[in-house]
């Protein structure tokens, strides 16, 4: 295994994680990594019968602060964030940005019109297409109302996928080009990463998220800067599939990954 940062994980400070923050430590030093990133769960305004994604950055930072000098010299441990994007919260954003020091923060869609595609209801009475459509043109559309300077990549672009009654059978970017497209110059007019998510591994799509294609896509459109990051939540996930994202990248002619400190990009070879 080339890559040896993973950048997408969360810890006991997410809703939806029970486990500590130095469990997850402690199974990426029995990996050899060199690096991590704790990009916890912030999604304000999340619905009301979901989890609790909200998160509580003042005990956070001096929680993790601590454990970056328990560790330091062993690992390098990030302190990031994963931002639930809805078009009404890019002031929020901005104004965290000012008040607490991320090394990495995350984009992700989460919600559209107030529903998890985590849950059936999502989908519930419509067609597939029509619902991966929606996410898609949501995404982009959420995008357009926040500063690029208030994140750094665009978390697990096509997460909708993972969860449709079809999961990805019939889902590729030629597929869905009008929808991706505009995301992809987006993030490469603006100098922002693409992350290459091994959740969908994890998830039984055989790809990441999102998928080969896209990522070919990208880098036929000129996009360069790829982030990556297993998404774990449990130990066990930690780097998860990174040999299988190594050779994704690679296929495609993508020489370098991303990783980030204090919001600044340094860009390692594969």
């Amino acid at each position: 295994m080339a890559i040896l940062y993973d950048f997408h994980m969360h810890s006991d400070f997410s809703g939806d994680s029970e486990t500590p923050a130095e469990e997850m430590i402690r199974r990426a030093m029995e990996l050899g990594l060199n690096g991590i990133c704790f990009t916890e769960h912030l999604d304000i305004d999340a619905p009301p019968d979901d989890a609790d994604f909200s998160l509580d950055l003042d005990a956070y930072f001096p929680r993790m602060k601590q454990l970056r000098e328990e560790y330091r010299g062993r690992l390098q441990i990030g302190i990031g964030m994963e931002f639930g994007i809805m078009p009404h919260l890019s002031e929020e954003l901005a104004v965290l940005n000012q008040k607490y020091p991320f090394d990495c923060i995350i984009a992700s869609q989460h919600f559209v019109r107030g529903l998890d595609p985590y849950y059936p209801e999502y989908f519930e009475g419509r067609d597939e297409r029509t619902c991966y459509e929606e996410y898609l043109q949501t995404e982009y559309e959420t995008l357009l109302r926040f500063s690029p300077q208030d994140f750094d990549t665009l978390g697990h672009l096509d997460f909708v996928v993972r969860y449709g009654p079809n999961k990805n059978r019939y889902y590729s970017y030629s597929a869905y080009a009008d929808f991706i497209d505009p995301i992809l110059r987006y993030l490469i007019e603006n100098g922002k990463c693409l992350e290459l998510n091994t959740g969908g591994y994890k998830a039984g799509l055989g790809e990441p998220n999102p998928c080969k294609s896209v990522f070919a896509r990208y880098h036929e459109l000129g996009g360069e800067l790829v982030t990556v990051g297993a998404d774990a939540h449990r130990p066990v996930h930690v780097a998860y599939a990174f040999n299988q994202a190594q050779e994704v990248l690679e296929s495609l002619g993508f020489r370098y990954y991303t990783v980030f400190e204090q919001r600044k990009g340094r860009q390692i070879r594969l």
